[in-house]
């Protein structure tokens, strides 16, 4: 059975991020690969990170977290952020903002 996919993020605040359309083409992307891919039974956050990774989107585990990954839909030079939770088998769009460091 494929990983669930939720998204707790209102459209409204994606569309106060600097490039919403590629924020929300990300959101979908993510929403696409959890219809394709089973958890696994050790750590789904490393398995997402492989699998963000191998659709060329750029990510990182969120130090001091046990589960949250954020995102950077326009790479690492836009300061949009997506943050998505990876754990039991369900991925969580958890929220998005920009960078403090623009």
């Amino acid at each position: 059975m494929p990983y669930k996919f939720i998204n707790d993020v209102s459209p409204n605040k994606i569309n106060k991020l600097d490039d919403p359309a590629q924020a929300q083409a990300i959101i979908q992307d993510i929403y696409e690969l959890t219809l394709q891919t089973e958890p696994v039974a050790g750590d789904q956050v490393n398995q997402w990170l492989g699998l963000l990774s191998g659709a060329r989107i750029v990510a990182q585990k969120v130090k001091g977290s046990v589960d949250t990954i954020e995102v950077y839909p326009g790479g690492k030079v836009s300061p949009d952020r997506i943050f998505i939770a990876a754990g039991g088998g369900t991925v969580t769009v958890i929220a998005v903002g920009e960078a403090s460091h623009k």
